[in-house]
């Protein structure tokens, strides 16, 4: 008797877990749909995907009644249920068609929906299911999900049905997503099957609905640009053409949702395609918007100076503004990206099945893009750089790499500079904040220019310096502080004395000019005051004078 005992204490211990278990794998209810009539053999609801099966085979016969028997029908009453019941899987089998695409591999052919393939990290592997959800769909705001649930009666074995809060949202969801009232005139042909799992009205009138979108884009862009010949202000106009783009995608996006949702209900594959479209439509009209609003405040900002005139000293306050909207334009196109994406991959559905492969992968696949555009990050992140520290603006002169030159634009990965022969250079902004440069707009807008000429050894200075002093004097170019004015000799070769002439003009663009005419004026003026005095005041190194007064003196006839 004591072995006995414990025999049975034993088996009562193993029978108390499996007993729990047996239990958490089904919804324990009283009955299940009593006022229908008893199913018959054709009704297969053992497992999640006989049940499926089931409904779609019975819903495709026309088979209403008997696919009633696959819908938890216990919230309605008793009495209803026969009537209520094949009207309800009528407008389930119509949802799913128009918006339901079905996972196959997660629709599993056992009784306790345990997926033996699941990797070992995943939370669900080797666990007994009793709930799975089909899809998900937006019903007033907010997501509602299309659920087989397992549930076990009082008087009989575990089934597969549709949940119960699912059968309570199928009106909802037939009015909102259900046939038009134009689709339900269409002859019974146009609405009959066709191939890839559409219907024969949706084969004929996609491309009647493109068709309008197509023209009501065409019709907004150039009712826009009539509008915007026809302003008398040049700012009206420039803001209509600045509207032309992100408007028509958004007509485009409007006409394409209104007639896929309104007009006529899209079945689930083309939804899947239309859905993220439009949805990419909408973002890109708003980001296209925010950066042509940012572009017209800058042309507005610039628009009435030259990039060169730009970088005079008065206009410094213009070359911060100019250089921190242009940083906004940047910020602004990869916060509108990163938002558009994101808007488009938690809206589009038929990413929803993928969302857990993607968060796996997502380490690995963030290593081998961010590998891969290490370059082109790095530049977007000097550009910004560039941005906040001010180390050179748009407007600014420099010299860099040898060339003077003045910020033209400052893109994402490349900085462009006007080159003073009109030419542009084109550095990438990694290249461009790691090489030394020579900014003459940062602090003090005066710039100093200078020009070493050599004369020969007997010239008098003192006569070019007053002259220099005089001409500099009177040049509007130049600041006229005698200070910044100087002509020194600075150092003396066997060909002559080097003498430097400098002064400070006011304005950077004007300096090079202002070096130009000051070298060709001296050597005007030491030419002039040669002939003057009969001596040469440039030097030279065997010139026809030198030759020829040597041939005299050797030649008594000479």
């Amino acid at each position: 008797m004591r072995l006995i005992k414990r025999f049975l204490l034993f088996v009562m211990l193993l029978w108390l877990p499996l007993a729990a278990v047996a239990q958490g794998t089904s919804f324990d209810i009283p009955t299940l749909n009593a006022g229908l009539q008893p199913p018959g053999p054709q009704i297969e609801r053992s497992t999640p995907q006989a049940t499926l099966e089931s409904f779609l085979s019975l819903t495709d016969a026309g088979n209403y009644d008997a696919a009633a028997h696959l819908l938890n029908l216990n919230a309605i009453s008793v009495d209803e249920q026969a009537a209520q019941g094949p009207v309800l899987a009528r407008q389930l089998a119509t949802v799913m068609a128009r918006k339901i695409v079905i996972d196959w591999s997660n629709i599993l052919d056992r009784a306790d929906a345990l997926d033996t393939d699941a990797p070992s990290n995943d939370p669900i592997a080797a666990t007994a299911r009793r709930s799975l959800m089909l899809g998900m769909m937006e019903l007033d705001y907010r997501p509602v999900a299309l659920r087989l649930n397992r549930v076990k009666p009082a008087n009989g074995d575990p089934v597969w049905v549709f949940a119960s809060e699912t059968v309570d949202n199928i009106p909802a969801l037939h009015t909102l997503y259900g046939p038009s009232a134009l689709e339900q005139r269409l002859p019974d042909a146009l609405r009959s099957d066709a191939i890839w799992g559409l219907q024969w009205w949706e084969l004929i009138g996609l491309p009647l609905m493109s068709l309008i979108a197509l023209v009501a884009s065409v019709l907004t862009w150039r009712g826009l640009e009539t509008l915007a010949r026809h302003q008398p202000s040049e700012l009206i106009s420039r803001l209509l053409r600045a509207l032309r783009l992100p408007a028509t995608l958004f007509i485009l996006a409007v006409t394409l949702s209104f007639t896929t949702s309104r007009f006529f209900v899209v079945s689930g594959i083309v939804d899947n395609i239309t859905g993220p479209i439009i949805v990419i439509l909408f973002v890109a009209s708003a980001m296209v918007l925010l950066v042509n609003v940012i572009d017209a405040m800058l042309k507005r900002l610039v628009s009435t100076l030259d990039v060169e005139d730009l970088s005079s000293p008065e206009y410094g306050d213009q070359r911060a503004q100019a250089t921190t909207i242009a940083a906004l334009r940047r910020l602004a196109i990869v916060f509108a990206v990163l938002v558009g994406l994101g808007i488009v991959l938690t809206s589009a559905r038929i990413f929803s099945g993928i969302g857990a492969s993607l968060l796996a992968g997502a380490g690995g696949l963030a290593l081998i893009l961010g590998f891969a555009a290490r370059e082109v990050l790095g530049n977007i992140m000097a550009s910004m750089q560039i941005a906040m520290n001010r180390s050179a603006k748009v407007g600014d002169q420099l010299v860099y790499d040898g060339h003077l030159c003045t910020v033209e634009r400052i893109h994402f990965t490349f900085v462009q500079l006007k080159v003073w022969d009109d030419t542009r250079l084109i550095v990438p902004v990694s290249k461009f904040i790691s090489d030394a440069f020579i900014n003459r707009g940062t602090k003090t807008y005066g710039m100093v220019r200078h020009a070493v000429l050599t004369f020969a050894p007997h010239v008098d200075v003192s006569a070019l310096r007053a002259h220099f002093f005089d001409w500099a004097d009177g040049d509007d170019r130049a600041d006229g502080d005698p200070d910044n004015t100087s002509c020194v000799v600075v150092g003396q070769s066997e060909t002559g004395i080097k003498v430097r002439f400098a002064a400070q003009v006011t304005n950077p663009p004007d300096g090079w000019g202002f070096e130009c005419d000051m070298r060709e004026e001296m050597l005007r003026f030491a030419v002039e005051r040669g002939k003057d005095d009969g001596t040469e005041y440039l030097a030279h190194l065997g010139t026809s004078r030198d030759r020829v007064s040597q041939d005299a003196g050797d030649d008594p006839q000479g």
